[in-house]
């Protein structure tokens, strides 16, 4: 669906060049909600913005290919037409203040031929959809975030897009908030088909919607995958931080390192091993008795991820506790005090 390759965007800013993207390629694929994540200025907007070519690459050998057409090659007239086909929501709404709710939906179809009862016919559809149709009459300023986000996502599926392209979209909502978006994201991109894409600086918003997801730091992809492996095995630094924020185990593992002066360790269970009795079985097998100080079960792709702090009793021969826990997809890692 969008293939992105090799993807670099330089540009000038108070006389220094400035690397928004290195040399970047990633791949989405039909039906993906596909989560990009990174700290503000890794170059995640920056990217997005690629995939319409609100952005252009700099590098000659750059492709944008979406829905089998790359967007490069196109005319201004042609690539107007393609782009029709990305709808695209952002933090702020941006919704016309003069305008009824409706009339903001029907906005984008103005040119589109459609009759004016057809236009009227679709405008309640979408606002059906999105959960807001008693509300066509009404004005922005009437409204609360979450109602204006909606509008701002039955506007962006006017023109029946493929894709939906999300930058920040929930960073302006409270938490309870943000989870009824993307509930409405995971129903657009379900009963629509519609691919979408994220731009986020929250794991959390990754681990409640997106099926695969990107990590970007100083321009680059540092990881990519399937989010259960990302969060079951995540390989670099940034990655685990994003992930131990989302699933809170950071704010547990300080709070238990300031308890405890014996040793702690970390064991990370996923899939069909989530519910097993490891801990019975450490103990049957090794003679340790595990104490268990915390522990986290989260749901990803309906997939179980388990993650236990343990202290350990007993003759602890750790390359033989791993080789055997390895044996049931289960991780331990010794936790270190931070100095």
């Amino acid at each position: 669906m969008i293939h992105l390759k090799n993807i670099s965007v330089h540009f000038k800013q108070k006389n220094r060049e400035v690397h928004a993207v290195k040399n970047v390629s990633l791949e989405v694929e039909s039906g993906d909600i596909y989560g990009i994540v990174g700290y503000s200025g890794a170059g995640k907007s920056t990217l997005v913005r690629i995939i319409n070519l609100l952005q252009h690459p700099t590098d000659k050998s750059s492709e944008v290919i979406v829905d089998g057409k790359n967007l490069l090659s196109l005319s201004q007239k042609e690539l107007r037409k393609e782009r029709k086909k990305i709808g695209m929501i952002f933090q702020h709404f941006n919704l016309m203040a003069s305008r009824t709710i409706a009339d903001n939906v029907a906005f984008p179809l103005r040119n589109s031929g459609l009759s004016k009862a057809e236009k009227e016919e679709k405008v309640e559809k979408l606002l059906d959809l999105v959960g807001i149709l008693d509300k066509k009459n009404s004005y922005p300023i009437q409204l609360s975030g979450g109602q204006k986000q909606r509008v701002a996502i039955a506007r962006a599926l006017a023109n029946d897009p493929k894709i939906l392209l999300c930058d920040e979209a929930t960073s302006a909502l409270d938490p309870k908030t943000t989870l009824s978006i993307l509930e409405l994201l995971k129903e657009v991109n379900q009963k629509l088909g519609i691919t979408i894409v994220i731009i986020t600086h929250e794991m959390q918003v990754v681990k409640e919607i997106c099926n695969k997801v990107a990590v970007m730091e100083n321009g680059n992809i540092i990881e990519s995958g399937n989010v259960v492996d990302i969060f079951n095995q995540p390989k670099q630094a940034l990655t685990r931080d994003f992930i131990r924020t989302a699933t809170h185990i950071e704010q547990a593992e300080k709070k238990i390192l300031s308890h405890t002066k014996e040793q702690v360790y970390e064991l990370k269970f996923s899939g069909r091993h989530t519910a097993d009795p490891i801990i019975v079985e450490i103990y049957k097998r090794f003679g340790i008795v595990a104490d268990i100080l915390y522990g986290n079960i989260e749901f990803l792709q309906e997939t179980m991820i388990g993650t236990l702090f343990v202290t350990l009793e007993g003759k602890v021969e750790l390359n033989e506790l791993e080789a055997y826990l390895a044996e049931q997809d289960v991780t331990i890692t010794k936790i270190n005090k931070k100095t």
